[in-house]
Parts: C-alpha cells; structure tokens; sequence
C-alpha cells in the first residue's frame, strides 16, 4: 500500500464581488499580463462587433426621428460586446453574461468596470509590495545562512 503525499496548491487572486455576483480575480503572473492588456484586447473584440453591425446605415447625423430599432440594437450590441470583452478578460469567459443576467444594466456595468479596474489594480499594488518583502526576506535568510557556513 502506498501513501499519497497530497500538497495543495494556493491560488494566486483574491474574490470579487459585482453586485450580488462572486468572482475571482487570479492575480498569478500569467494572468496579469491580459490584465494589462485588456483594453487592447477589448479593442479586438470592438472592431468585431463594430463589423458585425456594419450593414445598418448610420446617418451621419443621428436625430429621435431618422433613429429606428435596427440601429438602436446595432449600436446597442456594440456596446455590450466591447464591455462583455472586457469583463470576460478581468474574469474568464462568461463573466459578462453572469453578471448581465443579475444585473441588465449596460450603463451601470460600464461605470462599475471602472471601479473594478482601479480596485483590482490596487489589490495587484499591495500584492506585489507583499511579493517584494518575501523575495527580500528569503534573499536575505540565504544570504544569512551562506555566510554562517563559511
């Protein structure tokens, strides 16, 4: 019979919470490199929606009166797709539905993406300071304990 060594592993992140929605933010090095490059990546995805509505004929001024439903569900889902890419990228794939379904607001999850972004690049701040002390202390404990061999 053998025994199983079992050695878990803690994520790097920390939860989220949108609403009455819970996330986790993963902070590990890999994932940080999305984060910031969300808005190029946003980007992508906005010159993809902006294609997908490209056969509605946007008058070059827009009044109530030349406004009709297809441009405003064109215009709309513009919208949504450049702000679902953004959330999908902080969060995962998905995000933006889940967090959409509870809370249908566009302009609400628009203004609260920026909130988000400046709460989640504080977090990643402390983090890193955090990160910095270890690496220092563990330079330090080898660097202690080289000198007591000699």
């Amino acid at each position: 019979m053998t025994n199983e060594l079992t050695i878990d592993i803690q994520r790097t992140g920390f939860p989220v919470k949108i609403g009455t929605v819970e996330l986790w933010f993963d902070s590990s090095l890999e994932n940080l490199r999305s984060f910031f490059n969300i808005e190029e990546v946003a980007q992508e995805k906005l010159k993809e929606a902006q294609e997908k509505a490209s056969h509605i004929h946007f008058p070059a001024e827009i009044t109530i009166e030349n406004l009709d439903d297809e441009m405003v569900d064109a215009a709309f889902d513009v919208k949504g797709e450049f702000l679902a890419a953004q959330y999908d990228v902080l969060f995962g794939d998905g995000t933006f539905k889940k967090i959409y379904k509870k809370h249908p607001d566009i302009l609400a999850l628009e203004q609260t993406l920026e909130i988000v972004g400046v709460a989640i690049s504080k977090r990643i701040e402390e983090q890193e300071s955090v990160r910095a002390k270890e690496t220092e202390s563990k330079k330090a404990e080898y660097l202690n304990k080289k000198a007591q061999k000699k």
